[in-house]
């Protein structure tokens, strides 16, 4: 059985900064699974409310 993690799921959001020319993503993001927004970071054990990302099946 693989090992889950917070980017790895549907409900995760990645955030990015701003550079001069690009984005660039942060070592944080937040999951939006029901019932309130939580920060997390992408190497976090997935909890009870993962679901696969479509693009990682």
């Amino acid at each position: 059985m693989d090992s889950f993690t917070c980017s790895d799921c549907a409900h995760y959001y990645q955030h990015y900064i701003r550079t001069r020319r690009r984005f660039v993503e942060i070592h944080d993001g937040h999951c939006v699974a029901a019932p309130r927004a939580k920060n997390r970071t992408p190497d976090t054990p997935a909890c009870d409310k993962f679901l696969p990302r479509p693009d990682r099946t």
